[in-house]
């Protein structure tokens, strides 16, 4: 590329921009696990919008980004289901105990911990929301990663081109 009289680059060649595009996608999805999920939506929009107008090799990367965050989101759903359950089984273990024990108000509620047994399927609950949350994480980073490597090495993803 050459520059104009003020130094400045010239925009990028319109073959060149469906490209930038996969690649900012895969940033935002490897960004999103920082940034509470945001970037990833913008990532999925930018797919969703390219998918059918961008260049038969960049139709894959634009899939695979859109799988990336389905799966991300549904992991995501399931460890926040998991967690909630968890939760609200847990306080509702405190809440049985403070009846026992005799409730008054909060002001004159009491609750010795020791007296308070977490069964084990809160517990799994909460385990489990933090492996899916665990989970869902890593599949972000790893699959975004492989992706924007594939990209800037191969033009095609697996074998989910559209035609």
């Amino acid at each position: 590329m050459t520059t104009d009289f003020l130094g400045a680059r010239p925009a990028a060649r319109p073959d060149e921009t469906p490209q930038n595009l996969a690649m900012l996608g895969y940033s935002l999805l490897f960004l999103a696990i920082f940034f509470a999920g945001l970037p990833a939506l913008i990532a999925v929009f930018i797919a969703y919008s390219q998918r059918d107008s961008a260049p038969r090799h960049l139709r894959s990367h634009f899939s695979f980004q859109i799988r990336i965050f389905w799966i991300a989101f549904a992991l995501t759903i399931a460890a926040a289901a998991c967690a909630t359950a968890g939760v609200v089984a847990g306080l509702g273990e405190i809440i049985d105990v403070a009846a026992v024990t005799g409730f008054d108000g909060f002001g004159a509620l009491r609750l010795e911990l020791s007296d308070v047994t977490i069964p084990a399927g809160v517990i799994a609950l909460l385990a489990t929301a933090v492996v899916l949350g665990f989970l869902s994480s890593f599949w972000l980073l790893l699959a975004s990663a492989i992706g924007f490597i594939k990209l800037a090495s191969e033009p095609v993803i697996g074998h989910s081109a559209r035609p």
